[in-house]
């Protein structure tokens, strides 16, 4: 009998509050104004500031360059352990016309040769990843790569057993892209 009593007079009474409280704060939080309560930031967090010189494009290991004089879209390797650019080249011609040296050489799109011709720069000695040296012939050329468009120094290589047929070297990268390896076509196809 007291066992009733106070299931009655006391509990019931104590839980119907508590049930009451939890179905008004349910009603306000639903149906109550909808002030937004700002955070403040903790003092000792500093905000991330990305200073100016990091906000530049970010390229992966493999991106489209294209030659504007050319009208050539190619894949290439980027390459940050190359110092200069290399694009694939085959019977290469060193020629004269009206007094100024032209190279004309061959390259492969789509498994088809392509003739080219561009101003000679210079002859110069590149050591290959395999530390071995040639001399190699240099070419200038305007080549775009996102909308990054610069005239760009090209070494002639023969790049027949290399996945891509040009390499994206320092000469070019420098200053101008961030590179993240885990990233291809970053820029888009």
């Amino acid at each position: 009998m007291k066992f009733l009593y106070i299931l009655i007079y006391q509990l019931i009474p104590r839980l119907s509050f508590f049930v009451f409280l939890g179905i008004t704060a349910l009603v306000i939080n639903c149906f109550g104004s909808r002030q937004v309560v700002e955070k403040k930031p903790d003092s000792h967090i500093k905000p991330i500031v990305i200073p100016p010189q990091y906000l530049k494009p970010i390229v992966g290991r493999v991106e489209w360059v294209e030659f504007p004089n050319w009208k050539l879209k190619l894949r290439a390797r980027v390459d940050t352990g190359a110092k200069s650019c290399s694009i694939h080249a085959v019977n290469i011609e060193k020629i004269t016309e009206n007094g100024e040296e032209f190279v004309v050489f061959e390259t492969f799109v789509d498994e088809k040769p392509v003739k080219l011709k561009s101003r000679f720069v210079k002859e110069a000695k590149v050591s290959s990843t395999s530390g071995i040296s040639e001399k190699r012939i240099m070419i200038r050329e305007v080549m775009k790569m996102g909308k990054i468009k610069e005239d760009v120094i090209i070494n002639l290589n023969d790049r027949t057993n290399l996945n891509y047929p040009i390499l994206i070297g320092r000469n070019f990268l420098m200053g101008k892209f961030l590179v993240d390896v885990s990233l291809s076509h970053a820029l888009g196809d």
